[in-house]
């Protein structure tokens, strides 16, 4: 069945919200430099996600919140920015009123790691004034150890792991011929830089440059997918002790 509310006539909405469906995914990014791919790299993957597991935890889908709060890559040509106060105060606005259709329980699909104190924040706020419990999603977080045991290494930003859910979903959006050397830049958090000097970020010497292998992609994307729903699924079901 249908499961993107964009596709969905009100009706038919009215006749499974909340008596059938109760539960609603919404994936949120921004805009930003990713490396060799798109720009709405965070919003391409949440998205993912999102259509890959909304059946298996029985959710709809809200429409994706596509601008988020970019700091250190926003002087990046195609970067774009809210700012912390009207990105929580609009995220904020459309989770309470997915709350008042009747959505019992909201899941932030996440995809940057620019806003992610913003929608802690909202989370605690869902429940204190609307009683909508919430699961806030950092997919790359979340994921960190399934990333090593699966390549071997760390991920990073527009590198091995987050390359690796877009190429695999979205395979012509990677441009790898684009890649440049001068594009990687090992994070050190004793020197800062606004821009970032790379926008292929690595946070462990060695570990995360970019692979291109379509096959691997797409297993570990498998892989992600299925880890997200059983961790979002057990939630689920403790919640129905409560």
């Amino acid at each position: 069945m249908e499961r993107r509310i964009n596709f969905l006539n009100w009706k038919i909405f009215k006749d499974y919200v909340p008596e059938k469906i109760d539960t609603v995914i919404l994936p949120v990014g921004t805009i930003e430099a990713h490396g060799v791919g798109p720009l709405g790299t965070d919003n391409l993957i949440p998205e993912d996600i999102s259509a890959n597991i909304a059946e298996k935890i029985n959710a709809f889908i809200a429409p994706t919140i596509p601008y988020g709060l970019t700091h250190s890559l926003l002087p990046y040509p195609g970067s774009l920015t809210a700012t912390s106060a009207s990105f929580k105060s609009y995220v904020k606005d459309v989770s309470f009123s997915l709350a008042d259709n009747g959505f019992k329980k909201i899941i932030i699909m996440n995809g940057h790691g620019g806003q992610i104190q913003e929608l802690k924040e909202i989370g605690y706020e869902l429940y204190e004034q609307k009683k909508a419990r919430s699961i806030i999603v950092h997919w790359w977080i979340l994921t960190a150890k399934l990333t090593e045991e699966f390549f071997g290494e760390a991920g990073g930003h527009s590198a091995l792991d987050e390359n690796a859910m877009v190429f695999a979903a979205y395979p012509e959006t990677v441009k790898q011929e684009l890649l440049d050397e001068k594009d990687i830049y090992l994070y050190n958090s004793g020197i800062q830089s606004v821009p970032f000097p790379g926008s292929v970020i690595l946070y462990k010497e060695h570990q995360g440059r970019p692979r291109f292998n379509i096959e691997e992609a797409k297993q570990f994307r498998e892989k992600v997918i299925s880890y997200i729903a059983d961790n979002i699924q057990d939630i689920l079901n403790r919640w129905e002790k409560i």
